[in-house]
């Protein structure tokens, strides 16, 4: 599946980092496809949104950006329950782990699970977010914050 901007994508992310989130959220509104993100901030809102919307188009992600570690629900418990809910879901997402590991074992064991589709490593970059959902920025992205 190619994500474009033309078919207005809808995009979840599901990070407990509260700046994390304001970056991503920056990085698409410079895309400009900030109106169509839906946010999570652990993964059992995300698992019970899933099963309380399975048939809404309008609302089922086509992208899920995933951390790994958060609270409640951690990255892998939301893998093993999505695993599970997927078939009854009108639409089915590709998944993107995000987490600051390095760690080998981590990042073979994200790509042994059928649901994922990549790795990426925090922190998340808009070069990443363009790449995966095929965008370009419309303004030049800041590589030093204002204040």
């Amino acid at each position: 599946m190619d994500i474009k901007i033309n078919s207005a994508p809808i995009i979840w992310m599901i990070d407990d980092d509260e700046i994390q989130q304001y970056c991503f959220e920056k990085s698409l509104e410079l895309q400009g496809i900030s109106k169509q993100c839906i946010k999570f901030f652990d993964g059992e809102n995300a698992i019970n949104f899933f099963r309380n919307h399975p048939k809404d188009l309008d609302l089922l992600p086509d992208v899920i950006f995933l951390d790994l570690n958060m609270p409640i629900v951690n990255g892998w418990q939301f893998l093993q329950q999505y695993a599970l809910i997927k078939t009854g879901l009108k639409k089915q997402a590709k998944i993107y782990v995000l987490s600051s590991s390095q760690n080998a074992d981590v990042i073979n064991k994200a790509a042994s699970i059928p649901e994922v589709s990549g790795y990426i490593s925090k922190p998340l970059k808009p070069e990443d977010i363009s790449e995966i959902l095929g965008t370009k920025s419309k303004k030049p992205i800041p590589l030093v914050a204002n204040g």
